[in-house]
């Protein structure tokens, strides 16, 4: 009996992990990557001009300079605030007058995969 009991709760266990098997690899699911984020220093960086529509940069210092293209949907962040373009600029502008200020300051720059658009700047002090 007792040996029967013993077949009995391994049977159990084998069939629970099948079943448990089975419900992860039906939900499974493959995320797809939408945007990358390229991480810089401020001095790595050119920003448009006030009412500009791209940023140019490279990703590696033998890499060769790219050019991306902002859009009306960018978003602007700097102190965990959005800004307009213009606030944004303002706010750089002014950490890049700090000594070592562009060397040290990170920008986060967030881009479409699809479409290489710029998503989203984002400035860390």
């Amino acid at each position: 009996m007792t040996q029967l009991r013993g077949q009995h709760v391994a049977c159990t266990l084998l069939v629970t992990l099948a079943l448990l098997l089975l419900v992860d690899a039906a939900g499974a699911r493959v995320l797809a990557e939408v945007e990358r984020a390229v991480e810089l220093t401020l001095d790595q960086l050119t920003l448009p001009a006030a009412n500009g529509d791209a940023i140019r940069f490279r990703e590696c210092p033998t890499c060769g300079s790219r050019t991306h293209r902002l859009s009306a949907s960018t978003v602007f962040q700097a102190a965990g605030q959005t800004l307009s373009l213009q606030e944004f600029l303002g706010v750089t502008h002014r950490v890049a007058e700090q000594p070592k200020g562009a060397a040290h300051a990170i920008v986060v720059v967030f881009l479409d995969v699809a479409t290489g658009r710029v998503t989203r700047l984002e400035l860390r002090e």
